[in-house]
């Protein structure tokens, strides 16, 4: 538990710099608020994540709300929630967005590490299951649910003297991860404040590993448009990851299509130039409204969340930088990506490059 709270959401770095210690976690914010909270649900408790000390808090020292089943007497939950006020400070009625997008990355980063440990997970959307995992602790107001991930009861050992197959067959062993997620996940970083990185080719190697991962994303209610510039031993152009595989739509250089995508306030929020790719998380606004009605928004980010963490990690593992960049025209990137008009939109756009280095000293926060 130590291990799965600290890789998910704890203090890995911090940056030095003349206005202060921003601290870093395991998974990408807007300019490091970090809005989310990670609660521990037991049958005899709720436990609240301090991130700055390592520890375990006690909220609530029973937690009647919830009903366990006999079999899942020893499960436990790990909650989502969001305090959509820290964000708000700075980005005002922009915060909801933000905050959703961080929600789903960080179920991604649990469901990772937790895969990475041998732990069975399963994520879970429902509002209702949710609202009774929050209600016997959480405030009636300034913290918001926003998803949770079941912990299951690892399998039984088998018994003396019964026949021992390969070993226990859990959902988390076909999720992907690199052998060496916990270094990979400590170097990981959305890069300086104005993201312009180096022009640096993507391999190969990089685009296998997207593939694998993106098709073992825990939440699967969402497409992954990559337009790709610079890689070794792929054309360029604009890819889709389609069962489990990149699949070319059109051939030649993407830049226009970026620029014209990448528009925020009338001029291109970045510098595609030199990004070696970018990935763009589309989902199905229309399905989920007409199924979901207004929980659809919390939905869909979860989702796309959690894939657009496993791109960021992905990156980090081959020396490169994901930035999380919301400078896009989503009607444009409709249009231009191809997605079903009024059905499909995109909520995140995924720069990759080498960042150049910040003006800051960048040091690991190490237990």
């Amino acid at each position: 538990m130590s291990a799965l709270l600290h890789y998910s959401y704890g203090l890995l770095q911090h940056d030095l710099t003349p206005g202060g210690w921003p601290l870093h976690r395991a998974v990408a914010s807007a300019r490091c608020r970090y809005p989310s909270e990670l609660t521990l649900i037991t049958p005899t408790g709720a436990l609240r994540f301090d991130p700055l000390h390592h520890q375990l808090t006690l909220l609530c020292a029973a937690v009647t709300g919830i009903q366990y089943r006999e079999h899942e007497s020893t499960s436990r939950f790990i909650v989502i929630t969001s305090r959509f006020a820290r964000t708000a400070r700075l980005y005002g009625d922009y915060a909801p967005r933000l905050c959703a997008q961080e929600a789903g990355m960080l179920l991604g980063a649990v469901h990772l590490v937790a895969s990475a440990l041998g732990l069975r997970t399963r994520p879970g959307q429902d509002q209702k299951t949710l609202n009774d995992l929050c209600a016997p602790w959480l405030p009636s107001a300034g913290e918001h649910p926003m998803g949770y991930l079941e912990l299951a009861r690892p399998p039984r050992p088998p018994k003396t003297g019964s026949p021992v197959d390969a070993g226990p067959q859990r959902p988390g062993d076909r999720a992907w991860h690199p052998s060496d997620l916990a270094s990979v996940l400590r170097v990981r970083h959305s890069g300086a404040a104005i993201f312009d990185p180096e022009p640096a080719l993507v391999t190969r190697e990089l685009i296998d590993d997207l593939e694998a991962a993106l098709a073992t994303a825990p939440l699967g209610d969402f497409s992954c448009h990559l337009l790709a510039r610079s890689v070794t031993d792929l054309a360029p152009g604009h890819y889709v990851h389609v069962e489990g595989r990149l699949r070319q739509v059109s051939e030649g250089d993407p830049l226009a299509l970026l620029e014209q995508i990448g528009q925020s306030e009338g001029r291109v929020s970045m510098n595609f130039r030199s990004t070696a790719c970018v990935a763009y998380l589309a989902v199905r606004r229309g399905a989920a409204v007409a199924r979901y009605g207004d929980d659809a928004f919390r939905r869909v980010h979860l989702g796309a969340g959690a894939a657009a963490h496993l791109v960021c990690v992905v990156a980090a593992r081959h020396g490169l930088t994901a930035r999380v960049h919301n400078g896009y025209d989503a009607a444009t990137a409709e249009r231009l990506l191809g997605l079903m008009p009024d059905e499909e939109t995109v909520i995140f756009q995924v720069a990759i490059g080498a960042a150049r280095p910040p003006a800051s000293f960048r040091l690991p926060v190490v237990f």
